[in-house]
Parts: C-alpha cells; structure tokens; sequence
C-alpha cells in the first residue's frame, strides 16, 4: 500500500510541476524554451523513478534527499502572488507527502533486511 502511494504522489508532483510550468508561463514564451526548462528542473526528480518502481531503500534515500531540494524551491513560491502560491501549496504538499512514504518505505525496507 506504501509503495502504491509512493507511486502515485510521485506522478502527482511531475504532473502538477510540469504542467504548472507551462500553465504559468507569460504567452510570448516559446514552447521550445518551456519544455528544456522543464526537463532541467525535473531531470533529478526523474532520474529517481527507479526508486519509485522498485522501492529500494537505497534509492529511496537518495529521492528524499533530492526532495528537500524541490521543498525549498516550493517553500519560497509560497510568497509569490496567488497564481503562483495556489501551485505552490499543491507542490510543496505533495513533495511533503512523497517525503514521508519514502521514508516509510525506507523503514519497511529495513524491517526486511
């Protein structure tokens, strides 16, 4: 059941990111710059969906640290104006809710060991 909610707060962060990413861009943006923006902020996020599939604890460790990254990115949006802010608030609790249920699947993975 973790590993299930692991999986789906992980594909609720990519989701909500990217496309608040291009549902906040000004409209002369071309779409070409959006998409390389996207994939250099999300390349990390990315590369740890091994961890996600497979929910080993080793991996896991390594996607929670790389989440306190995006968490302080997110808690500073928390400032911006509402648009921004509204996404914001989504992001920062989805990051906080895929921080703890890899934690718990890091704890789960010790409890097999």
């Amino acid at each position: 059941m973790n590993l299930l909610l692991l999986r789906i707060s992980y594909a609720l962060l990519l989701f909500v990111g990217i496309s608040g990413l291009f549902s906040l861009a000004p409209p002369d943006v071309h779409i070409v710059s959006s998409i390389i923006f996207a994939v250099i902020l999300y390349a990390p996020l990315v590369l740890m969906l091994p961890a996600v599939i497979s929910g080993n604890k080793r991996q896991a460790t390594w996607l929670c640290f790389i989440l306190l990254f995006y968490f302080c990115g997110y808690a500073i949006q928390l400032l911006d104006p509402p648009p921004v802010r509204t996404l914001a608030i989504a992001k920062t609790s989805l990051t906080v809710m895929l921080f703890v249920f890899s934690a718990l699947q890091i704890r789960q993975g010790q409890h097999a060991d």
